[in-house]
């Protein structure tokens, strides 16, 4: 029995898009004169007992607890701290360069475009608005909004319902392995984006970039996969 994707649904980190990190090195550091490895010990040992943000209300308390508690601790000044306050994290995020156009590609055939991400913030949306592809997405699901992340079989079956489209046409994308087989899971058709490799494999379900995506949805309709 053929398989026809009526939509792809993609992870976000690592294969859509990329922290572009010298931006806010320079920014950050330049606040509070500590080298980023720092500042990122002390969010993490600050952050660790705090529930990640459902909304964008909690997000933004999570982020200002942050500087006020940092900006304390280092007495930094009235302006400096407001400096803090103002750091937007989605400016430091990237499309890769082959992002926009598999989506156009997969726009072009008509599938539906979704992305399922575990990041811990709830601020998909401006996220992939700052990476210049929010206009391809038809819906963008964030772990911590929904209440259960990859590779739990719920988060695979919430994006797909809200992309009105059943696991079983559904093609995705992620670059960890644990949660590609929780979409294999569900019934999904999935492939492991590992950018690191110079080759795709797609005997093992393997790709290194997603130039390849035109192909595999050519697959789809030629055989079975």
């Amino acid at each position: 029995m053929e398989t026809t994707f009526q939509a792809i649904i993609f992870d976000r980190d690592g294969v859509l898009t990329y922290f572009d990190m010298e931006p806010a090195i320079v920014y950050l550091e330049a606040i509070v004169q500590l080298p980023i490895e720092e500042i990122e010990r002390r969010w993490w040992q600050w952050r660790d007992p705090v529930e990640a943000p459902t909304d964008l209300v909690e997000e933004q308390a999570l982020f200002n607890g942050f500087w006020t508690m940092l900006a304390a601790s280092l007495q930094l000044s009235p302006e400096q701290t407001d400096q803090l306050y103002r750091f937007d994290y989605t400016s430091v995020m990237r499309a890769y360069p082959d992002a926009r156009t598999a989506m156009l590609e997969a726009h072009r055939q008509g599938l539906r475009i979704g992305v399922l991400s575990n990041f811990e913030l709830a601020s998909i949306d401006a996220s992939l608005q700052a990476a210049g592809l929010a206009d391809l997405v038809d819906v963008a699901v964030a772990a911590p909004v929904i209440g259960v992340a990859k590779p739990h079989p719920d988060a695979y079956l919430a994006v797909a319902r809200a992309l009105d489209v059943a696991p079983g046409h559904c093609l995705f994308l992620d670059d960890e392995l644990s949660w590609v087989e929780g979409a294999r899971a569900v019934g999904m058709r999935a492939y492991h984006v590992d950018r690191d490799r110079k080759e795709n494999d797609l005997s093992q379900n393997t790709i290194c970039n997603l130039s390849i995506v035109p192909q595999l949805l050519s697959l789809s309709r030629n055989r079975t996969l």
